[in-house]
């Protein structure tokens, strides 16, 4: 049983890919990304929110934000950016953590393409485990990313109207 629960460990969770079009121009949606006023709008699963967010948008520079859960539980994902190629690509690394110690860690990377009058937008995510506990969290990233993008796609109707006024 032992060897089952070290196997079980070290099997590294699949990537995750998503995508979704969005009727917005490429450099909307990655300015979505640029900032800590609009992450704190759309960066959060369904029911969950983010109360505070530090986005420090270059290279190097600091990603760190905080989803509230429904329940009230502050997860933290702190990390920073790898690459940032406007509008085509972005690239970080973050940590959740469970208080102080290291949950999981993220690469992800994030596409941009034309597609007709909007934007293919692509996540792709590459996960390291750190605490067994969470490895349900990571399988359940697909359905927390989908509400996510919902939540995107509001973000970016509510950009596209502030532009129009």
């Amino acid at each position: 049983m032992a060897q089952a629960n070290k196997d079980q460990a070290e099997v590294k969770p699949k990537p995750l890919v998503i995508s979704r079009t969005f009727a917005a121009p490429r450099a909307t949606v990655f300015k979505a990304w640029s900032t800590a006023e609009h992450m704190k709008r759309w960066f959060s699963p369904e029911g969950f929110t983010v109360p505070e967010a530090e986005i420090d948008f270059r290279p190097g520079g600091v990603c760190a934000i905080c989803m509230r859960s429904p329940a009230g539980q502050d997860m933290w994902s702190r990390g920073k950016y790898i690459e940032i190629s406007p509008p085509d690509r972005l690239v970080f690394i973050s940590e959740v953590a469970n208080g102080t110690m290291p949950a999981f860690s993220a690469h992800t990377t994030v596409t941009f393409e034309d597609e007709g009058a909007g934007t293919r937008m692509t996540v792709r995510q590459v996960y390291d485990i750190h605490d067994e506990n969470f490895r349900a969290a990571i399988e359940g990233a697909s359905e927390g990313w989908r509400t996510t993008l919902d939540k995107l796609e509001q973000e970016l109707a509510r950009m596209r109207s502030a532009a129009s006024s």
